[in-house]
């Protein structure tokens, strides 16, 4: 079976949420079939918020990326969440 790559820009809560919490908050809710890149970039947003650019890759099944969406949304700090881009690998 194959793997995804997508690419989710996240936007914190709020300012005092940081690119640095929001990363470790994200990765301590993955499942063991999903990886994030390391390192993701920061990008700043509006009123002091500052967003991550999160590259995640996940197994190429049903239900994969609506249950990583998931995931994301239910982060308390994690206002919303948006894909930029998908691809097979």
């Amino acid at each position: 079976m194959g793997e995804v790559l997508l690419v989710y820009e996240i936007r914190p809560e709020t300012p005092e949420v940081t690119p640095k919490r929001l990363e470790e908050l994200v990765r301590s809710k993955l499942p063991e079939n999903v990886q994030m890149q390391d390192n993701p970039e920061e990008k700043p947003l509006f009123f002091g918020l500052v967003g991550i650019i999160g590259q995640f890759i996940i197994p190429e099944e049903d239900g994969a990326q609506d249950n990583l969406e998931d995931i994301l949304n239910s982060i308390e700090e994690v206002s919303s969440i948006q894909m930029t881009f998908v691809t097979r690998l």
